[in-house]
């Protein structure tokens, strides 16, 4: 299931990709907070890493007032 379609949703476990980089700003949090405890929750980053980075194009958001 994507991130977006998950979201309203509650589950009891979940496993979250970040291999690859999310897409936009926000959506490990929606991934993260579909699962109803920490327990439940698997997360799969690259090789030999520990964080993933929150990726913002400020070129996006130029001109949003």
């Amino acid at each position: 299931m994507t991130i977006n379609k998950s979201q309203g949703q509650s589950f009891e476990a979940i496993g979250v990709d970040l291999q690859t980089l999310v897409f936009t700003y926000g959506q490990f949090y929606v991934a993260a907070s579909r699962v109803t405890s920490k327990a439940g929750l698997s997360i799969l980053l690259p090789e030999n890493t520990s964080y993933t980075s929150n990726i913002v194009y400020p070129e996006i958001l130029q001109g949003l007032t």
